[in-house]
């Protein structure tokens, strides 16, 4: 057997390249498979690949500047142009490789034991493997089924496959590396031709020395230039001949195979270049899914979700597996299988559970229990943070009282240590607790958000709300003026342009403005107007039903606390009694309304918007999908009086928009990153990410009965704001 390190990439890409058909290439893997062991630990550098990668690419860059300039003075051979062509593709395709195969990913990867392979990684040698049988030139079929087939004996991590790609283009790369050191080979053996050419020049009569070994490269050159010196060549011709004759070689022989040689070079550069081009536009997500072994066995979830959500909620499962479980493919498939096992348990059991859905025990309410019984430990630095998310609000406190603390103290002990006491100490102290403990909440939410990434919610993949899913876009405005109710009223209709379903529709919940009476004279224009406009939304996007747009109109309530008469409650009081409305209440201040009232009793969940705010393209169609996914799926305990699992409010973030942006300088200081879409980003807060909990400033969806259960007469009339719900 070979021994680590007899055996480098380089000489196995050098090995010659062959092309087996499907049949024999799946053979092959499967004996590949058999005959790679696996050694327990990981012997040598993460960075060994990126060195070599390095030394490729000089090579690389060397025979490419060189190529070049003599395109600059002459035609280079087939091979050189593939080269000079495509070599912006070699060079992405480097820095892919640094950017998804670093040190500390490379090196968790299995690596192989014994055999000519000893010491590199697994899948990088069936990436050497697949390129070697194939011919350089890989396409879809031969990348499933080589794969495919190797798991059949042995199943890889989730890693490996991950790494697939990158190991693919490395390997391609070292190939590429060989056929340049053959291009700068026989670039080299014609410039020994062209020294030899030049002697004539000089007038010599003896050519110079021939080398050793005759290249055919050197025959066709000096061949190619002995001509524009005609019978001046002629002893350097004889010369050529005889050391042709002592190898038992003709001219004519040189000839034809610098023929056949320059042909393969140009076949092999272009099968290895259109491969590297396969990889940076293939679609390696789907390439996962359908390989995987572990994928597989979670798209069995008993609770028939987990093939219903999208790729990344997938993914975090598949990460809970690749955590929990040993460092080899097997230990993964038998997790997985373990875990669809425990829902298929439970299900048998309770249906309805939520434990039912493979998630529930990967990254759910389940996982402590699913640590237990596959006997996982977490890490010290996972321990810590379970710890500090446990006692989050006696840890957050008291870091914030610790270090106001320490800035009160230090100006008040330099006081004293001045000669101030008393009194004047204590002024210092009043004077400094404020700033101290705002740059101390201030450096701890920095440190938090550092510590802490952002946790993205498990989703579905919805392709269209279903009916059990009905959710109401409502934007609760004032109208004040019949001539802005046909601007408010096309900036609805974007809003539903962009967010098309038909089970989501669009509410208005509005008031008028505050008055001194109940009833003002242009009130009657003012709502005939918002009227007859959404009669209009209806039955231009309506499709002969008018469940589409909605008009919700209160009418004014005297407040005493106020003097006015107004609406109650203002925005809270709108969507308070909307929800009330929804649920069957027939005692409601809403007067007025437009619209299909026989689907609100349907009406499950809420999305709340501001009369200014925008809805991106299919952003409701995503926060559905969020809250309806069984984890997140709220959990009333009417004991305890509150959400105890899952979520009864979803708040995105808020961006703003470049017109916005551009309104002030404060509008500009304050904006951050604006023309991102806030619904493909996570960005860290502090207290939902600490707390599972926030303040609902209301934009956002809700749960209709969650949000009635949890807060139905919990605040008393006049002491919120318009804008402050809960």
């Amino acid at each position: 057997m070979a021994q680590e390190g007899s055996v480098t990439p380089r000489s196995l890409a050098g090995g010659g390249l062959e092309l087996l058909g499907i049949e024999l290439l799946e053979e092959h893997a499967r004996g590949l498979a058999a005959l790679l062991s696996l050694a327990r630990r990981r012997r040598g550098s993460g960075r060994t690949h990126l060195r070599r990668l390095k030394q490729d690419e000089r090579a690389l860059r060397e025979t490419y500047t060189a190529l070049a300039e003599d395109a600059r003075r002459e035609s280079v051979s087939p091979a050189g142009e593939w080269l000079l062509d495509n070599f912006h593709i070699i060079a992405a395709a480097a820095r892919d490789i640094h950017h998804h195969l670093p040190s500390s990913f490379f090196r968790r990867l299995p690596t192989i034991a014994t055999d000519k392979f000893a010491g590199l990684p697994r899948i990088y040698a069936m990436a050497l493997e697949l390129i070697r049988c194939s011919g350089g030139s890989l396409d879809a079929q031969r990348l499933h089924r080589f794969v495919t087939a190797f798991q059949s004996v042995t199943p890889l991590t989730i890693g490996e496959l991950w790494a697939w790609p990158s190991a693919l283009q490395l390997a391609l790369i070292e190939h590429l590396r060989v056929r340049a050191d053959i291009l700068a080979e026989r670039r080299a053996h014609q410039r020994d031709a062209d020294r030899i050419v030049r002697t004539l020049e000089t007038g010599s009569s003896s050519p110079g020395r021939f080398p050793a070994d005759v290249h055919p490269a050197f025959v066709t050159r000096l061949l190619q230039r002995s001509r524009e010196y005609g019978a001046a060549a002629t002893v350097m011709r004889r010369d050529l001949d005889a050391a042709l004759a002592a190898r038992g070689e003709t001219i004519e022989d040189a000839i034809r195979a610098e023929g056949r040689h320059q042909a393969s070079e140009q076949a092999t550069m272009a099968n290895l270049v259109g491969s590297l081009r396969l990889i940076a536009t293939f679609d390696w997500s789907e390439f996962f899914e359908k390989v995987s072994l572990v994928e597989q066995v979670l798209q069995r979830d008993p609770a028939g979700v987990y093939g219903r959500m999208d790729f990344r909620s997938r993914d975090r499962y598949r990460h809970a597996v690749e955590e929990l479980a040993e460092t080899t493919g097997d230990a993964q498939f038998r997790l997985a299988l373990k875990a669809v096992e425990r829902a298929r348990q439970i299900g048998t059991q309770a249906p309805d559970d939520r434990g039912t859905h493979v998630g529930y025990h990967l990254i759910g309410s389940g996982r402590r229990a699913f640590e237990q019984s596959v006997a996982w430990r977490p890490h010290p630095g996972k321990r810590v943070r379970r710890f500090f998310f446990r006692r989050a609000t006696p840890v957050y406190l008291g870091a914030i009282a610790l270090g106001t603390g320490l800035l009160v103290g230090a100006p008040v002990v330099y006081a004293h240590a001045h000669g101030w006491s008393g009194a004047a100490l204590m002024l210092v102290a009043l004077l400094t607790i404020v700033p101290a403990s705002e740059l101390t909440i201030q450096i701890l939410q920095r440190v938090i958000s550092q510590l802490i990434p952002p946790r993205r919610l498990p989703r579905l993949e919805l392709e269209r709300v279903p009916s059990s899913a009905r959710t109401m876009v409502i934007v609760p405005t004032i109208l004040d003026r019949a001539g802005d109710v046909a601007e408010f009223l096309a900036h609805l209709e974007v809003q539903a342009l962009g967010n098309v379903d038909s089970h989501v529709h669009f509410a208005v919940l509005s008031d008028f403005p505050d008055a001194t009476s109940e009833v003002l004279p242009e009130d009657d224009a003012i709502l005939e107007a918002a009227r007859a406009g959404i009669e209009a939304l209806n039955g231009k996007h309506g499709g002969g039903r008018r469940d589409r747009f909605y008009l919700f109109h209160r009418r004014r309530q005297w407040n005493e606390g106020e003097g006015r008469w107004m609406g109650w409650e203002r925005k809270r009081g709108k969507i308070e009694e909307f929800n009330r409305l929804l649920r069957g209440a027939t005692d409601t201040s809403f007067v007025v309304q437009a619209g299909d009232q026989s689907i609100l009793a349907e009406v499950r969940y809420c999305i709340t918007l501001d009369r200014d705010t925008r809805l991106p393209r299919d952003a409701a169609r995503q926060l559905i999908g969020v809250i309806t996914h069984p984890l997140n799926q709220a959990v009333f305990v009417a004991r305890l009086g509150r959400v105890v699992e899952g979520y009864g409010i979803l708040q995105p973030r808020i961006s703003v928009t470049f017109m916005s942006a551009a309104g002030s300088l404060f509008a500009r200081l304050y904006a951050g990153h604006t023309g991102v879409d806030p619904y493909t980003t996570a960005v860290s807060d502090t207290y939902q990410d600490l707390f599972g909990e926030g303040i609902f400033t209301g934009k956002g969806l809700y749960d209709v009965d969650a949000f009635m259960a949890a807060l139905g007469d919990s605040v008393p009339e006049n002491a919120l704001l318009s804008h402050d719900l809960f």
